[in-house]
């Protein structure tokens, strides 16, 4: 396996509050993965990602693991959205492991980001049929599609699709 080298940006999230909202904090990270030559990697990697509160630290305060997808060398993901990052520090350092290895870690500032305290799903009708006709799917007004659920046997016969209530940013 060729050895790779980390070269990482980081950009961040807009900050909003509002009083009836709660907020979670959230890294929005930017990274780059050259092998040993320099030249970018491409492919689908296993990384992990720790979020730390020193850059010294053992212990991380956050921990997510994503299958992420490497493009000429580039790759982004957004930290926070599948763990609890409970912090109010103003700077945070994030390392990037591969294989269990710590390839980097880089000081970054988190951000608030708004989400619904007590979000509200709705499901629509279910669609669709064996005789494969058309069908259209929406959320009702004030609602984003958040996920799909469905049957299938011998393909797809039926589809739903889970609505969330929007939050206005």
């Amino acid at each position: 396996m060729k050895k790779l080298l980390p070269i990482l940006a980081v950009t961040l999230l807009p900050m909003s509050a509002f009083a009836d909202e709660a907020t979670q904090t959230v890294v929005d990270f930017n990274g780059e993965i050259v092998d040993q030559n320099a030249a970018p990697v491409s492919g689908v990697l296993p990384l992990e990602f720790r979020i730390y509160t020193d850059s010294k630290s053992k212990k991380p305060i956050a921990s997510e693991k994503h299958f992420i997808a490497v493009v000429d060398g580039s790759y982004a993901v957004s930290l926070g959205e599948a763990s609890d990052i409970k912090t109010t520090a103003n700077k945070l350092y994030v390392a990037v492991l591969l294989d269990g290895k710590e390839l980097t870690r880089q000081e970054v500032s988190p951000e608030k980001q708004v989400v619904a305290s007590n979000p509200k799903v709705v499901k629509t009708q279910a669609a669709g049929s064996e005789s494969g006709e058309f069908f259209k799917l929406e959320c009702p007004a004030g609602y984003v599609v958040t996920g799909i659920e469905g049957n299938s046997k011998n393909g797809i016969q039926g589809l739903k699709l889970i609505c969330s209530k929007a939050v206005k940013l």
